[in-house]
């Protein structure tokens, strides 16, 4: 079975759902009432509460094992390539999304922390406030996960996802009309930092297989356990699509996110048209290695160019060459040497 909802960016409007496999169908509708682990689309919260706490992009993390002991039972989660990959910085935890990294972020911030973080950006408190929500043990329906997702498409803004603008009488004239404020629910500095992550994922990481994955779009795959669900959202500057894949009885699907709701995604994007994410850089921006988080350039290595402080400390890949972070670097260093 399946399940899709399609939103404007910018203004909530809900402009598709469809709630099965078969068009028409007047029964259960999964996409709006259907609510399934999410897995890893839970992830872009743990990293916007690090943001927002004074990490960065470059920002290195331990992919390094984990061992939570609770109620005397034992919780050791693995990466899906069941690989270690000691320190990795914050935008390759996301985008190859990482479980060991993420976790140990999280349990750096605190499961609380990424809780409350949560509840503050659906309205919801989570019902699964354990290190294992960190990882997507939660339950979300599509128009949840639209919602959540439509505030990283906006920059930061939350407008709930809505189908109905007005209703009128007779004459025209408004009978009502449903609260469609916006509100500012990320900073934007913060909301453009993961904006720009969500956009290596779809380069680099998961999203990479899409053959939209250099078209200026941004998205995160997600996989429940024993592969019993597969979720992408995706946007690009206009458009945000939420598509589930799964069974109705919770057995097996035998599909990632990757490999079933990423493909669902990209014919849907076929049909809507691509329309790059627009992006104003400014100077604080580093050219780093993905994979090690170190000063590179795209002649020696895979990089992404990520927002840093002013005051980062980077170290530079060896035998890269130098590598000033940005165009006002360059020339700050053209006076520094005069």
């Amino acid at each position: 079975q399946g399940a899709v909802v399609v939103t404007a960016n910018q203004t909530g409007d809900v402009l598709a759902v469809a709630g099965g496999r078969t068009a028409g169908f007047d029964g259960f509708n999964r996409a709006l009432d259907a609510r399934r682990p999410i897995g890893s689309l839970i992830k872009p919260v743990v990293y916007l509460t690090a943001l927002e706490r004074g990490w960065h992009l470059a920002s290195p993390i331990a992919d390094a094992p984990v061992r939570l002991e609770q109620s005397g039972r034992v919780w050791s989660p693995t990466n899906f390539d069941d690989e270690v990959h000691g320190d990795v910085p914050l935008v390759r935890g996301l985008g190859d999304s990482l479980n060991l990294a993420t976790v140990n972020l999280g349990m750096t911030l605190g499961v609380d922390t990424v809780a409350d973080r949560l509840a503050a950006l659906t309205g919801t408190a989570p019902d699964n406030p354990f290190p294992s929500l960190l990882l997507g043990a939660e339950a979300m329906t599509p128009l949840d996960v639209a919602a959540l997702y439509g505030t990283f498409a906006s920059g930061g803004f939350q407008s709930t996802p809505h189908g109905v603008i007005a209703v009128l009488d007779e004459s025209g004239a408004p009978v009502s009309q449903p609260n469609l404020a916006v509100d500012q629910r990320i900073r934007p500095e913060d909301a453009a930092a993961l904006g720009q992550a969500l956009e290596a994922v779809m380069r680099l990481g998961t999203g990479k297989s899409s053959r939209f994955s250099r078209a200026g779009t941004a998205g995160k795959t997600g996989t429940s356990d024993d592969y019993r669900d597969s979720w992408f959202a995706g946007y690009d500057d206009t458009h945000l699509a939420v598509v589930w894949v799964g069974r109705d009885d919770n057995q097996p699907a035998g599909l990632t996110g990757a490999s079933g709701a990423l493909k669902v995604w990209d014919g849907i994007m076929t049909h809507l048209g691509v329309r790059p994410i627009l992006r104003t850089d400014g100077d604080d921006l580093a050219t780093i290695e993905y994979d090690t988080g170190l000063l590179a350039n795209d002649g020696c290595a895979e990089v992404v160019r990520v927002p840093v402080p002013d005051d980062a400390v980077l170290r530079s890949k060896p035998g890269c060459g130098i590598n000033l972070r940005s165009l006002g670097d360059r020339v700050r260093s053209w006076f520094d040497n005069r």
